[in-house]
């Protein structure tokens, strides 16, 4: 992703993925029980960790700012252009902690965080983009507290009538690191055989071209 959102796309991506980053980023917040991140085992008066994986530009993480007051806030991201403007985005808060790094099957183990380190781990937009998405959710299971939280959401591969096919086409054409979408039905298999189980999960729509899928899950 890095090679993609960089100059131009990164500081216009909030422009030009505005209406698609509210619907997608709200969903995702709908799926966050509150109520099981402050029941998450912890050390007295520890605050409540979490990751934006792939967190882009930052609005996610500004959102959980919001919902969290009390969390501390992280965020890691391949590009350093869409970093620069996270660090724009947040740069009034010191909860916010902003990494580059890279999701990549290869280096999902070499992130700069614990084991057992988050309560709530978040990742919106991406999955479409991993190269293996079973080795890459397996490799943030090593990061969740117990008890904790997975919460993920892409867009979903579309079925007929739609002319998936060529939509597809056309969106590699774009951006070419894009590797696959997946359906609701194949990302909950992936999740489950990377070692989570499947608190909730459901379909919606950021538009007519975009139809999504949102998951919350939990270690076994």
């Amino acid at each position: 992703m890095s090679t993609y959102y960089q100059g131009k796309r990164a500081t216009t991506y909030n422009r030009t993925w505005k209406a698609f980053s509210e619907k997608t980023l709200t969903a995702t917040l709908d799926y966050v029980d509150t109520l099981r991140l402050y029941e998450t085992p912890r050390g007295q008066e520890k605050p409540v960790r979490i990751l934006d994986a792939a967190c882009g530009t930052g609005l996610l993480l500004k959102k959980l700012a919001s919902l969290f007051p009390q969390a501390e806030l992280y965020g890691i991201d391949q590009s350093p252009d869409m970093l620069t403007q996270a660090q724009k985005l947040l740069a009034d808060e010191p909860r916010f902690h902003l990494t580059q790094g890279s999701l990549s099957s290869s280096r999902i183990r070499a992130l700069p965080y614990q084991p057992a380190s988050f309560d709530l781990i978040t990742c919106t937009n991406t999955f479409h983009y991993l190269d293996d998405p079973q080795a890459v959710l397996r490799g943030l299971t090593t990061l969740l507290t117990p008890g904790g939280q997975l919460v993920v959401e892409d867009y979903a591969r579309r079925s007929f009538p739609f002319p998936w096919r060529p939509f597809e086409w056309l969106i590699k054409r774009v951006d070419p690191q894009h590797n696959r979408a997946y359906t609701r039905l194949e990302a909950q298999q992936i999740c489950e055989a990377a070692g989570f189980h499947i608190l909730a999960a459901s379909d919606f729509s950021a538009g007519l071209l975009w139809q999504c899928w949102v998951i919350r899950a939990a270690l076994k």
